[in-house]
């Protein structure tokens, strides 16, 4: 699969034909980076997005070169340029240890969950994985081909990532909440990578009074759960029906009631901005 999908995409500051797009410029060295979601024109929640980018340099010890003003004029560029209705767009910041850095974006290939997957839910599979620096967005091909090779041979949509603990931390692409009684059940910010529409779920959950409990979650527990779904920029609030062998309701009050305030806040967002 193509890397860069559109026309356009910019390396530095300039415009350049995808035909010439360097997959070694992301896969080399070290790349931090972000992938945001376009709605017509606007980019969802990109202050979040670049607000976790910079956060992810700090944390990586890489100094920026680029301000995010900068950033936020090129990413304009580039949607002006490749006039697309919708995608996803990954920024990159890539450095290497003999000093050469370069920024990207471009837009990424991108698979939105069907009006069925949103009513009954979809199938995943476990993946043994740990992060060792959780709060840092850095690109790791290995991993994502070895991820994408599971999902290929399963059919599954995704796989929840399990630690040595039997505890799921997240997904390969997602965050993950459970739903047991009235509670919403979601691993502690220490051990995931804090996704943008998993900080809008909590704000939503805030906003409806849901009490929400930030534990572990352990394989044992999923077939007493009244409910359990993904976030994320493809996905917003996606229910889950199978864990491996494991059948989960599809459907759930709580959860579609989250799902449509999800879609309110999302919705003044695009308004707003």
């Amino acid at each position: 699969m193509k890397e860069c999908v559109q026309p356009y995409y910019i390396k530095d500051g300039k415009i350049f034909d995808y035909q010439s797009f360097d997959s070694g410029l992301i896969n080399e060295g070290k790349s931090v980076y972000e992938v945001a979601r376009l709605s017509g024109i606007q980019l969802l929640f990109i202050e979040d997005h670049l607000e976790r980018l910079f956060l992810s340099l700090e944390l990586a010890g890489i100094k920026p070169w680029i301000s995010r003003e900068d950033i936020a004029d090129h990413l304009e560029e580039l949607i002006s340029k490749n006039q697309a209705p919708e995608g996803n767009v990954k920024i990159v910041m890539n450095f290497r240890k003999a000093g050469n850095q370069h920024f990207l974006a471009y837009f990424v290939a991108h698979h939105y969950p069907s009006k069925k997957d949103y009513t009954q839910g979809v199938r995943v599979i476990t993946f043994p994985f740990e992060r060792s620096e959780p709060n840092k967005k850095i690109w790791r091909p290995a991993f994502r081909s070895e991820v994408s090779e599971a999902l290929q041979k399963s059919g599954a949509f995704e796989a929840l990532l399990l630690d040595s603990q039997e505890s799921l931390t997240e997904a390969s692409k997602a965050n993950i909440f459970t739903i047991k009684g009235n509670e919403i059940i979601t691993p502690p910010r220490d051990v995931i990578l804090p996704g943008i529409t998993r900080k809008h779920v909590l704000e939503a959950c805030r906003e409806m009074e849901i009490p929400v409990v930030k534990r572990k979650i352990y394989m044992d527990e999923l077939p007493d759960l009244d409910g359990l779904f993904l976030t994320g920029t493809s996905l917003h609030v996606l229910p889950v029906c199978r864990v491996n062998d494991i059948v989960l309701p599809g459907s759930n009050r709580m959860m579609k009631k989250i799902m449509k305030h999800l879609e309110q806040i999302i919705h003044m967002h695009l308004r707003l901005t």
